[in-house]
């Protein structure tokens, strides 16, 4: 998707909902004299109502007689909004490197679990993770600033549960275990094995997950046109949002071959790849309503603009026991010294969004909807992509300072169905 086209997608859908073809003039000038008016204090073209007779507004949705969107002689009794709804979304997901492998268990030692064979199988990564549902919840609140509800200010607030992807297996050597890297030092596919037959045992847990999906807007609205069915108001404000993504890899590998010197040695080795993004930013986009009897559709076409904070923290463990001793270093298999830290950097980002609501009317005061929400991130960073597969286990001593560590940032979509409940008073 070309993300630069978005935005211009969203006002073509709004103005296409809310104005016919024939009075596209007519509505161009509308918006032109409504722009000029608030900067004016022009009443003529601020449509304010120069006699006693009430307007036929369209989000008067639902009238007293039950002709809701089509009454004559509704007036504006309403001041306060709000809406509660709950959100069935998923994500991209974040693709992850091949992290587990498997071989058959008559493989040859130096071949198992080494990528680019064709006798190994990856059991963890090579996919996406973090990509099913997530249920979550979004509040809306807002008032009208006015008595002819020409302008309003509000704000709304959305998270996530997240979504987790896990991987458990043990093995007494037989299924094969191995954690697949490229040697720096050898210029060629490698791999520690965890689980061989004859030679160790061990257990390999991971998983990775993308969680704290949260956002918040503050916003104002100015109508730039409306009649008794339809309205469109021009929407400003700034936004907040916030990703986070997890990978971690834990192993534990006992040594079990018979009269080797270091049988009974146990390896545990942890490597851990967090990132987090947050985003300030400011909203420009457009809002449609359009009414009919107690039916309403209300679409919302926006993009924000500003600065996504990405951070990377990794960082790696191995634990070595052996005749009841322990000792800890730093750094695991593809977190060493070369790449552990917290990096940080700022990047302009954009966040388009598009939300489509079908509502019906109970009474004037209570309406329910559903609908559909996507929105999309133009720079995000995610776990699996700040993960160096190229290892120089001796590069305390000799050879390339691998892995290393480069910002890997990618796009990002969330979208899915809104159900809620909407009530003004």
């Amino acid at each position: 998707m070309n993300t630069k086209l978005l935005p211009l997608a969203f006002i073509a859908l709004v103005v296409g909902l809310t104005t016919p073809a024939a009075r596209s003039q007519d509505y161009g000038d509308a918006v032109l004299n409504r722009m000029v008016s608030w900067f004016t204090g022009d009443p003529a073209v601020m449509d304010v109502p120069v006699d006693d007779s009430p307007k036929d507004y369209a989000e008067d949705s639902c009238c007293d007689d039950g002709c809701c969107g089509c009454c004559k002689r509704c007036c504006c009794q309403h001041d306060l909004w709000g809406s509660v709804e709950f959100l069935m979304w998923w994500g991209k997901g974040t693709h992850l490197p091949p992290l587990v492998t498997t071989s058959p268990a008559n493989t040859a030692q130096g071949q198992a679990g080494v990528l680019g064979l064709n006798t190994t199988s990856t059991l963890f990564g090579d996919q996406l993770g973090g990509n099913k549902l997530q249920g979550g919840g979004r509040v809306t609140f807002g008032m009208w600033l006015d008595p002819e509800h020409n302008v309003a200010a509000g704000g709304r607030y959305f998270g996530t549960g997240g979504d987790t992807t896990r991987f458990n297996r043990a093995s007494t050597g037989n299924p094969i275990l191995a954690l697949p890297f490229f040697n720096a030092l050898l210029q060629q596919q490698d791999s520690f094995l965890v689980a061989y037959p004859g030679f160790t045992q061990g257990s390999v847990n991971a998983f990775q997950t993308t969680n704290n999906i949260m956002g918040a807007d503050a916003f104002a609205e100015i109508m730039m046109f409306r009649d008794y069915r339809r309205r469109v108001d021009l929407v400003g404000g700034y936004e907040f949002f916030r990703l986070d993504d997890w990978l971690q890899i834990n192993s534990s590998s006992t040594i079990t071959q018979a009269g080797n010197p270091f049988a009974g040695l146990n390896t545990a080795i942890s490597d851990r790849f967090a990132t987090r993004n947050q985003f300030h930013g400011g909203i420009i986009g457009l809002r449609g309503r359009m009414a009919n009897g107690q039916w309403s559709l209300n679409v919302l076409g926006q993009v924000a603009l500003g600065n996504m904070n990405e951070q990377a923290l990794i960082a790696g463990i191995t634990r070595t026991t052996f005749a009841g001793n322990s000792t800890t270093a730093n750094g695991g298999l593809l977190a060493q010294p070369s790449n552990i830290g917290t990096h940080e950097r700022n990047v302009f980002a954009a966040i388009p969004q598009l939300t489509g609501n079908l509502q019906y009317h109970v009474n004037p005061n209570l309406s329910f909807h559903i609908g559909y929400n996507i929105l999309w991130l133009t720079n995000v960073a995610l776990s699996g992509n700040q993960v160096d597969l190229h290892v120089n286990l001796a590069q305390q001593i000799v050879g390339p300072q691998r892995p290393q560590f480069a910002f890997n940032d990618t796009s990002y979509w969330l979208q899915g169905i809104n159900w809620g409940m909407n009530w003004d008073f």
